[in-house]
C-alpha cells in the first residue's frame, strides 16, 4: 500500500514539479501525494483523511501559514511527522519550526534527491510510529479484555457463591431433618419414602458440587485430599445411594470389588465418590432394563509404593452412536435433543467427572454400542499406606466421640431449621456435648464473653454481623478458640476469606455429620 504524503504549498507548480519528479514512484505505488494550497485546506483533509500520517507544509503561506498549521497538527488526537519548506535565508522560521515538533525541514530551491531521502527517512519513523500505535491498541485491547474477564469471573464466583448458599441452606435443612427422621421410624414403606428424599437430596448436591467444581477447575483452584480412606467404604456408600435408585427402575445393581484391592488407600476420597456417582447415576438413567454392573479392581505398580485402581461401570442401557462419543465430555452437552427431553439432566456429570479423574493423572475411556449399552473405564493411581490401624475417612473413631461427648460447642446459625438440624445430627452420634446456639456475631461475642467453650461452630452469612467479622473480632481480642465454618457457601473466595480470618477448618452444607465429629475433635485435641 502506498505512503500517504500530504503536499501543502501555495505555489501551483509545486505539484506539477512533484510528479514529474516521482512520477516512477508513484507507477510502482510507493508514494501517494495529496496536494493543498494553504494549512486551512490541509487541516481538512487531514480529519477527513486518518491515514496520512506525513505532511510537507511551506512555512510561508497565505491564509494559514506552515508553524500555525503545525501547531494545529499537534492538536490532533494521532501522530503525524511534519517536514517544514522555506527558503534557505529563512532559518529563523525553519528553527523555530524544528523547536515547536517539526521532524525535519528543507530549503528552496528544493532539491529532489535530498527531498527522496528525507521522504523516506520521514516514511521509516511514520512506519514505526504506526507499528508502535497498532502494538499499543492492541495491548489496551488485551488488557480491556482481560479485565472484562476478571470482572465476568468475579461476577460468576459471586453469582455461584450466591446460588450455592441459596440452594444448599434449605437443602441443608431438608437433608438433616429426613436423616434424623430416618432414625425415628421403622415402618418399610415410609423408610423406603425416606430413603428417596435422601436420595434426591444426595443426587441434588452431586450437581450442585458438579457445578462448583468446574468452575474451580477453569479457574485452576481445584485441590485434592490426600487422606486415608477404604474403598469397601465407597462400595458401601455407592449401593446405599444408588441401589435405591437401581430398585425403583427395577434394574440390577451389580458390584464387584476384587480382592486384590487394598483394604486403604491415600488419596481423595470424595472425589471418587463424586465420580462414581456420575457415572453409575448415568448408566442407571439410561437404562430401562437389564442390570448395571460395577466392576473394581487394579494392580501394584512402582515396587508395591502405588496402586491403579481401575473402575469400570458398564449397563445395558440405549447405548450411544460412534459419532456422538467425541462429544458426550462436553460441558452441557448429551448424545441429541430427543435424550435431554426424554431424560434430563444438565450435562455436567460426565464433563466434571472426566476433569477431576484428569486432574489426579488418571485416564477415562468409553466403549458403546447402540441398543446395546455403554462401559465407562477410569484409572487413577493412588499412594498405598502402611499405617497397621485404618480407620475409615467419614467415620469418627471412639476417641473422635468421646472428646465431642465431654466438649462445649458453641453453634452460630441464624437459620432455625439448620440450627435444629446441626444440633441434632450432632447429638445423634456424640449425644452427652453440650451445645449452646448464638443466631448472630454479635450474640457470639457476648456469649464467649461470659462463657467458656471449647469450639466454635460458624456459619458465614448472618445477620448484625456475619461469620468473618464475627471471627476477625475474636482474633483481633487474642482469643485462639478453634473456630470451624459450617456453611452453605463453599466457593474457593469464601474458603480463602474464612481461612484468612482465622478459621480453623471449613464444612459445607449439607454436611455429613460423621465428618463433622472427627473436624471437632481434630480442633479441640
Amino acid at each position: 500500500m502506498p505512503e500517504k504524503i500530504l503536499i501543502v504549498d501555495d505555489e501551483y507548480d509545486v505539484e506539477l514539479l512533484i510528479t514529474q519528479q516521482f512520477r516512477k514512484a508513484l507507477r510502482d505505488g510507493i508514494y501517494q501525494f495529496i496536494f493543498s494550497t494553504n494549512g486551512t485546506e490541509a487541516l481538512q483533509v487531514l480529519q477527513e483523511q486518518e491515514d496520512i500520517g506525513l505532511v510537507v507544509t511551506d512555512i510561508n503561506m497565505p491564509d494559514m501559514d506552515g508553524l500555525t498549521l503545525l501547531a494545529r497538527i499537534k492538536e490532533l488526537p494521532r501522530h503525524i511527522r511534519v517536514i517544514v519548506v522555506s527558503a534557505y535565508n529563512d532559518m529563523d522560521n525553519i528553527r523555530t519550526a524544528m523547536n515547536r515538533g517539526a521532524f525535519d525541514f528543507l530549503t528552496k530551491p528544493i532539491d529532489f534527491s535530498d527531498f527522496t531521502q528525507t521522504l523516506d527517512k520521514t516514511i521509516q519513523e511514520v512506519s514505526f510510529l504506526k507499528h508502535a500505535h497498532r502494538f499499543r491498541e492492541q495491548l489496551d485491547a488485551e488488557r480491556l479484555e482481560r479485565a472484562r474477564a476478571e470482572e465476568r469471573e468475579k461476577l460468576e464466583q459471586q453469582f455461584l457463591a450466591n446460588m450455592s448458599h441459596e440452594i444448599r441452606t434449605p437443602l441443608n435443612a431438608v437433608y438433616g431433618m429426613t436423616r434424623l427422621l430416618k432414625q425415628q421410624v421403622h415402618d418399610e414403606q415410609q423408610l423406603s419414602y425416606i430413603n428417596g428424599i435422601i436420595l434426591s437430596c444426595e443426587n441434588l448436591i452431586v450437581i450442585i458440587n458438579d457445578i462448583l467444581d468446574l468452575s474451580k477447575v477453569k479457574a485452576g483452584r481445584m485441590t485434592f485430599d490426600q487422606s486415608l480412606f477404604k474403598p469397601a467404604d465407597i462400595v458401601e456408600h455407592i449401593i446405599n445411594i444408588m441401589g435405591f435408585k437401581a430398585n425403583e427402575k427395577g434394574l440390577k445393581l451389580l458390584i464387584n470389588l476384587d480382592k486384590d484391592v487394598p483394604e486403604a488407600l491415600i488419596g481423595d476420597p470424595v472425589r471418587l465418590n463424586q465420580v462414581l456417582i456420575n457415572l453409575i447415576g448415568n448408566a442407571i438413567k439410561f437404562t430401562e432394563r437389564g442390570s448395571v454392573t460395577i466392576q473394581i479392581t487394579g494392580n501394584h505398580n512402582n515396587n508395591h509404593e502405588t496402586f491403579r485402581l481401575v473402575c469400570s461401570i458398564s449397563d445395558t442401557g440405549i447405548g450411544m452412536k460412534p459419532e456422538d462419543l467425541d462429544k458426550i465430555f462436553e460441558k452441557f452437552t448429551q448424545a441429541n435433543t430427543d435424550i435431554v427431553r426424554k431424560y434430563g439432566g444438565t450435562g455436567l456429570g460426565l464433563t466434571i467427572s472426566k476433569k477431576l479423574i484428569e486432574a489426579q493423572g488418571g485416564t477415562i475411556t468409553v466403549t458403546s454400542e447402540p441398543g446395546k449399552g455403554s462401559q465407562f473405564s477410569f484409572e487413577i493411581d493412588y499412594p498405598l499406606t502402611r499405617e497397621q490401624q485404618i480407620v475409615s475417612a467419614d467415620k469418627p473413631s471412639e476417641l473422635d466421640i468421646a472428646i465431642v461427648n465431654q466438649s462445649r460447642i458453641l453453634l452460630a446459625e441464624d437459620n432455625p431449621f439448620n440450627r435444629m438440624v446441626a444440633v441434632g445430627l450432632i447429638k445423634s452420634i456424640a449425644g452427652h456435648t453440650q451445645i449452646d446456639t448464638a443466631e448472630h456475631g454479635l450474640e457470639v461475642l457476648e456469649m464467649i464473653a461470659t462463657h467458656s467453650y471449647d469450639v466454635i461452630i460458624m456459619d458465614v452469612q448472618m445477620p448484625e454481623l456475619d461469620g468473618i467479622e464475627t471471627i476477625k473480632q475474636i482474633r483481633a481480642s487474642g482469643n485462639t478458640m478453634p473456630i470451624i465454618i459450617l456453611t452453605a457457601g463453599v466457593t474457593p473466595n469464601e474458603q480463602e476469606q474464612s481461612s484468612a480470618a482465622g478459621a480453623n477448618d471449613f464444612v459445607p452444607k449439607p454436611f455429613d455429620p460423621g465428618v463433622l465429629i472427627k473436624k471437632l475433635a481434630s480442633v479441640i485435641r
